[in-house]
């Protein structure tokens, strides 16, 4: 299952960073959305009590100094960074395209809940058509994979050795994916099939490292075969 940092701290365990690249990933607290509640544009969908406090959680756990930390532009990432930004103001941030995979429409969508959206989620998955968009705004498998591949570039190339990353679930899932198979072309239907046993809860986090152009995972490990 999911690294959680719950189970962290019944461990009492602490992250540390020690390898040349090394790097956290780390899933937004929980949000208005995941609670159930109704919501419109998936860029503004904020934490909720309980998410905020997990971010906090998150940032009493983390007991390391990154060289750089990367959000993406969903508020639901920035708020669950801040309690650890806060702790060390001088911390190089940056905003990547690493958002989450909103192949449905916002404006078609627009105030539905998640139970309401299973019926077009399910379409969405069944007709698991590469360059398929739901409608305005979203966006089709095809230009998703073809954005977290090019983050995952963005990670090698950069001079910054200790990295944390705030993301989303289906951002990690294809980034884990991506390293597990060294395979740039990961179809649709891989990825689909393999959704449910990659759980990325709440706060959930997965690390990894890049060393000699190799990429490693560290923890936890999915079985993929």
């Amino acid at each position: 299952m999911a690294y959680d940092f719950s189970s962290l701290a019944e461990d009492n365990q602490i992250i540390n960073c020690y390898f040349m690249k090394n790097i956290f990933f780390i899933r937004h607290g929980e949000s208005e959305a995941n609670a159930g509640l109704p919501t419109s544009d998936p860029t503004s969908i904020a934490l909720t009590a309980k998410g905020i406090e997990q971010a906090k959680l998150v940032s009493e756990l983390i007991d390391v100094e990154p060289d750089l930390v990367v959000m993406s532009s969903y508020i639901r990432t920035q708020q669950t960074a801040e309690p650890f930004l806060k702790k060390h103001p001088g911390i190089k941030t940056e905003v990547w395209p690493i958002h989450e995979f909103d192949f449905l429409s916002p404006k078609e969508c627009m105030n539905t809940t998640v139970e309401q959206r299973k019926p077009w989620v399910k379409s969405f998955w069944d007709q698991c058509e590469t360059d398929y968009t739901h409608g305005e705004d979203s966006e089709s498998f095809g230009d998703f994979k073809s954005r977290v591949l090019a983050s995952i570039k963005r990670l090698e190339d950069i001079e910054e050795e200790n990295i944390i990353v705030f993301a989303h679930g289906h951002v990690m899932r294809a980034i884990w994916q991506f390293f597990i198979t060294k395979d740039e072309n990961i179809d649709m239907a891989y990825f689909r099939d393999n959704i449910s046993r990659l759980p990325v809860p709440n706060t959930a986090i997965f690390r990894a490292t890049f060393d000699n152009g190799t990429w490693a995972t560290v923890e936890p490990n999915f079985n993929l075969n």
